[in-house]
Order: structure tokens, then sequence, then C-alpha cells
């Protein structure tokens, strides 16, 4: 079986089965599955004409995706019963390679959907173990852009602030004149961060990199991003891609937090001037970080996009 490391050279191979699901994992962005393939050890295969992310650890696989087939639409292929019958095969050709690895087969970012026909297929209930580092947190555009109702008054406060003091900002949406504006951004970020928390320089270096990368490919990778400036200074950017056809994904969202507001402000702003044409945004898990969560759920999601691990002992 033969792994590929997902690059760049892969994008016209990974594209087609990415963009023309209708899962809203955020991993299953093209831009993610590349970008962060080095740091988390992934590698990908293709059998039968279905992709499957493979994770390894220690030299040895850890674990696998479910079979995703070329162009489409997930959620309706779970009803299909010749799709499930290809990805069964191609799922038992992976679990007999882990098993010929001496590893116990597991599946990662596996929903409650996946786990329901895993343990159809077999008659017996597997070992799933739910994420919650791992959830995606899901809002309605509609919610982002208008910040309405009780629960997102904060928000709205934090915004008129931010308004009355910085009346002049300038929003644009992010083109080849304004990545080193960006990169200046996540540097201080970074800087500040650092310091806050030293025990994450290494993975906040490697974050800048990553941003880097994104932004120097954004167009291959089919991009967008906007950026304000406060008193004609880079203060924030954010920057994602589609992951369905009525969903988004932001992959990163840095600004200098010593401004009152700024974060709530690039949010609705990106959302509202790149992001009506989409129904949904992902803005990613909270790592299990309480700060990022506390963030998270702060914006009311409306879809809590729940992933775990199925252990695959005795199939």
């Amino acid at each position: 079986m033969e792994l590929i490391k997902p690059t760049l050279s892969q994008l016209d191979i990974l594209t087609p089965y990415l963009r023309g699901t209708s899962i809203r994992d955020c991993g299953f962005c093209p831009g993610n599955a590349i970008l962060w393939a080095e740091e988390y050890h992934v590698s990908y295969t293709i059998l039968s004409g279905m992709l499957v992310f493979i994770s390894e650890e220690g030299g040895k696989p850890s674990s696998f995706t479910f079979p995703l087939g070329k162009g489409k639409d997930f959620v309706k292929d779970l009803q299909d019963p010749v799709y499930l019958q290809n990805a069964k095969a191609v799922f038992e050709e992976i679990c007999a390679w882990f098993q010929s690895k001496g590893v116990t087969p597991s599946v990662h970012c596996a929903t409650l959907e996946m786990y329901e026909i895993i343990s159809g297929w077999y008659g017996k209930n597997f070992s799933y173990t739910l994420d919650p580092g791992d959830f995606d947190y899901i809002y309605t555009v509609e919610k982002l852009t208008g910040l309405r109702g009780k629960k997102l008054h904060g928000k709205r406060n934090h915004i008129n602030s931010f308004l009355r003091n910085y009346p002049d900002y300038e929003y644009y949406t992010i083109t080849d004149e304004h990545i080193d504006a960006c990169l200046a951004v996540a540097r201080y970020w970074v800087e500040k961060h650092d310091v806050l928390q030293p025990d994450l320089a290494e993975e906040h270096a490697y974050e800048y990199n990553i941003i880097r990368k994104a932004l120097a490919n954004r167009k291959k990778l089919q991009m967008t991003g906007g950026i304000i400036y406060v008193n004609h200074i880079p203060s924030a950017f954010t920057l994602g891609e589609p992951l369905t056809a009525d969903t988004f994904d932001v992959h990163f969202e840095k600004a200098d937090d010593g401004i009152d507001g700024i974060y709530p402000m690039i949010n609705q702003s990106f959302v509202t001037h790149e992001l009506q044409a989409y129904t949904y945004v992902n803005r990613e898990e909270d790592l299990g970080l309480p700060g990022l969560r506390k963030s998270k759920m702060s914006y009311v999601p409306d879809i809590l996009y729940k992933k775990g691990i199925i252990q695959l002992a005795e199939i």
C-alpha cells in the first residue's frame, strides 16, 4: 500500500475528494490536510478510488479516517449501499494492513454516524471515545454577521467600543500587497504569547511558519482573508478556505489583543464582507485549551461537530 505525504504538489489529487464532500470536519480542508501534514505525521492512500488519511506515531501507523469517495456528498453516501460496500472493502484492507504492522486499527475523526456504520458491519459495539478538544465549532453566517440576541450582547459591546475608539479603522480583503502586514501581525502575536506561554514557544513558531506558507500559497489553496488596520498599523487578520458548498473554514485569526474589541471586529468584518455566500462558518476546534474553549463558546455555536476515536480490537 502506497503512503503519500500531502503536499502542494498533491493538491489536484486531493481537492476532488475533499471539496466534493459535505463533511464539515475542518481536517478535511485541502489547506489543513496539506499544511499540517508534517506536524501531525499524516499521509494518505487511495484504494479502489477512495481516499484514506493515515496518521503515524513512532514510525508506525496509529489511526486512519473513514474511506471517502471522490466528488461525493458524504452525508447522502452513508445511505448508499453500493458506496458502503466499497467503503467496507477498503476499510478492511486498511485494517489488515494495520494488523500486519502489529497495530490495532483505530479510526480518527470518527462521527457518530461512522461509528454506527462500522458497528453495523460487524454486529458489535466497538470502543468509541469522543474528544471534546477535537470538536469543531460551527456558526451560521447570519449569527456572526448580526450578533443579535442577549447571549451576544457582549460581542456587540466590544465592537461598539472599538468603533468609538477607532472610527477611522480600515478593513481590506487580503491581496498580495497585504502579506507582509499579515506576517507582522502574526509575529507580534507570537512574540507576545511566547512571553505569556513560554512552554508553547515551539508550537507558536510552527504555526507562524504554517501561516507564512498559507499566505504565500493562498491562491492555489483558494484561501480568502481579511485584514484590519488601526491608525494605519496592521492590527488583525484572518484567513481560511471553503470546506463544503455551504461552509467556510477559518484557519487563522490573529490580532493585537491590546486593542479592545479587535477580535470580534475582525470576525464580524470578515464574515460580513467575504462570507455572505455561505450558510455556515467553521471556526475549528479548541484543542482542549480553556481560554480558546471559552472564546469559541462565547459565540454560542449552532453546531458542535463531534468527533472521536473508534478502537477496532478483534475486528
